[in-house]
């Protein structure tokens, strides 16, 4: 077979691999770990290589495919957060509707991560939502019923809007293809299709449904929605930050924003899973930045934050409140530590080469904001490190599993800052001075805490999701409108 074909077949296979999942239960644990494997293979070797292979499904008139470097990080995170949840599913006793589920959003995440269309990219999405939704409602309660409908009512309506910019896109451009719509003149199609794109990858007010849901969902599912689902909506938008620097220039305020609105949420909320879940709205956020660091950043952040949500079976408690009360085991703590400094951008971690990427990438203006973020992001993450370690003696420490799924996420994570422990120079001094400057800003922030009772206003309510949609799109056109007069 070419060397196109075996990327056709491996691009089809999950969805077989499914399909089997059903009829031979037995087979479903080799077929999910052959599957990841071979997506983890696929994006590595897009990453060690560096060429762009482009390729047509079905002849001229086809579906249009490209697996880049820039693809090559999600395709391997795709992998690598699937292997992990399954590790840890297979504790949860999932069935084999679970493993079907599962193979299909790989399935369905890898064709959108390859597609170059706006229609394939919206089949695909559509599947991602479908899939997602099914999976949330293994939750087994009438609140994760509640927050599965409500993402696939905003997703639906969204894909929706989307469906309709990639019809105008169509009609003025006479092509469905990402350089047709990039080349368009800015407007009312590019609008839309934004918007669709803005809400997949949960970012600013068209992310609102993510804290929520995010913090609801079973532990496993939170981290696929955290670490690999959202790409499914960030990596277009870089591919049309790339073929266009206009739209870079108009989503750069949006994806601020949405960086300074998760963090300060962050900061503030009194759930630990909603902690998380705010800081991946403003992890995206920090993605859309810049195309040439996003798939690391991309990379970097879904594997800790993934690895992060499959430790919370693990926890205590979710409350803030009382977590600096509740020792944790020295495996648990060791992972929320590697995690949460690779989220920080703290040397040699995996999450400082990417941060540092980044601000190579923006202007200088906006790398005085990242560093201010940093420390956000430092002080948000104490919060979570701040448990003490349980004594060796614990009935806890010697009854609790070892979080061999998290392990595998954090492994990259280290390994990555060990090969670029040569670049790092003067990032130990900055790691330390952001680590400072973090628990100086989380000590004031704790006795704030402490003395205030009511907290920030609740940004997740329907019509909030819904309004947060109509103030995206208009800015969007005014913004657009200011440029052109």
């Amino acid at each position: 077979m070419s060397p196109d074909s075996l990327l056709i077949a491996w691009l089809l296979v999950p969805y077989l691999a499914a399909f089997l999942a059903v009829l031979l239960p037995s087979l479903s644990h080799a077929l999910v770990v052959g599957c990841c494997g071979a997506t983890a293979w696929v994006g590595a070797e897009a990453l060690i290589t560096g060429t762009t292979r482009p390729l047509q499904l079905l002849g001229e008139f086809g579906v249009p495919l490209s697996l880049e470097p820039l693809a090559g990080w999600f395709v391997l995170l795709n992998g690598l957060v699937c292997l992990a949840v399954w590790i840890e599913a297979r504790r949860q006793g999932w069935d084999r509707t679970g493993w079907m589920l599962l193979l299909v959003l790989l399935g369905s995440l890898n064709t959108s991560f390859l597609t170059t269309d706006l229609i394939s990219l919206y089949v695909a999405l559509e599947v991602v939502g479908i899939t997602a939704f099914l999976l949330i409602l293994k939750g087994n309660s009438a609140n994760a019923l509640w927050i599965a409908l409500r993402y696939l009512l905003i997703g639906n309506t969204t894909m929706a809007i989307y469906l309709i910019g990639a019809g105008l896109a169509y009609a003025q451009a006479g092509s469905f293809a990402f350089t047709a719509l990039a080349q368009l003149p800015p407007g009312a199609p590019l609008v839309l299709v934004l918007v669709g794109l803005l809400t997949k990858a949960g970012v600013f007010l068209n992310g609102l449904w993510l804290p929520r849901t995010h913090a609801e969902a079973p532990a496993e599912v939170s981290a696929l929605l955290s670490g690999v689902v959202v790409g499914g909506g960030a990596l277009p938008l870089l591919r049309l930050e790339q073929l266009n620097t206009a739209i870079g220039e108009l989503l750069l305020p949006i994806a601020l924003a949405s960086a300074v609105l998760g963090l300060i949420y962050a900061l503030a909320v009194t759930d630990a899973k909603r902690l998380l879940a705010w800081s991946t709205l403003a992890q995206m956020g920090l993605v859309l930045l810049a195309p040439a660091a996003g798939g690391l950043m991309a990379f970097s952040h879904g594997l800790a934050k993934s690895g992060l949500f499959l430790t919370a079976r693990q926890w205590p408690s979710r409350s803030l409140q009382t977590w600096r009360q509740q020792p944790l085991r020295a495996p648990l703590l060791l992972t929320l530590l590697v995690g949460s400094c690779s989220i920080a951008g703290l040397a040699p971690l995996l999450g400082y080469a990417a941060k540092k990427q980044l601000e190579s990438a923006v202007p200088p203006v906006i790398t005085t904001a990242l560093v201010v973020l940093s420390v956000g992001s430092v002080a948000v993450y104490c919060r979570l490190c701040s448990a003490p370690l349980a004594a060796a003696s614990d009935p806890q420490e010697a009854s609790g599993a070892l979080p061999w799924g998290a392990w595998l996420l954090m492994l990259p994570l280290v390994g990555g800052g060990v090969l670029l422990l040569a670049e790092v120079q003067r990032g130990w001094l900055v790691s330390l001075v952001l680590l400072g400057l973090g628990l100086f800003l989380d000590q004031l922030l704790e006795r704030r805490r402490q003395q205030v009772s009511h907290g920030l206003p609740s940004l997740d309510r329907l019509p909030d999701l819904v309004g947060g949609l109509g103030l995206v799109g208009a800015g969007l056109l005014l913004s657009i409108a200011a440029e052109l007069g």
